[in-house]
């Protein structure tokens, strides 16, 4: 009898330290963003490309394909509307493609739009800076909280 209990004493343990580590995963998720950025073909969609990677690669977003969007898959789009996770598009310029990608293919409009013009960069002129696409990164962390 004492086993049985030994026993279920370590598989409460188990499936309360398993249950801890789920609900830790969950608000992890809940305070990551997803980001979609253009990368077209000027100095801004470089800018808004690197901004969108630099938070990706350390974990405050997750990236979403402008060009699967772009294309109409739904499995992607299934996937961006089930996150509770808010959405930034970064847009180069004032054509606003990755906006109007995700507003007219997806029918995703609740999204915090934000272009690279929108701090001194110019387009056609401005020379892409590592310097600069961190400080449009940063600013866009500190809009989550």
């Amino acid at each position: 009898m004492k086993a049985i209990l030994r026993e279920n004493n370590s598989l409460k343990k188990l499936i309360l330290k398993f249950s801890l580590h789920l609900k830790s995963k969950n608000m992890e998720n809940q305070s990551k963003f997803q980001i979609v950025s253009c990368s077209g073909a000027s100095n801004t969609g470089l800018f808004a490309d690197a901004v969108a990677r630099h938070l990706n690669d350390d974990k405050s977003a997750s990236m979403i394909c402008l060009a699967k969007v772009a294309i109409g898959d739904q499995t992607l789009i299934n996937n961006i509307k089930s996150q509770q996770s808010k959405i930034v598009v970064l847009d180069g310029c004032a054509v606003n493609c990755a906006q109007k990608i995700l507003a007219n293919v997806a029918g995703i409009t609740d999204v915090i739009h934000i272009n690279t013009t929108d701090f001194g960069i110019i387009k056609g002129q401005t020379p892409f800076s590592e310097e600069k696409a961190k400080e449009i990164a940063e600013y866009i962390k500190n809009l989550k909280k």
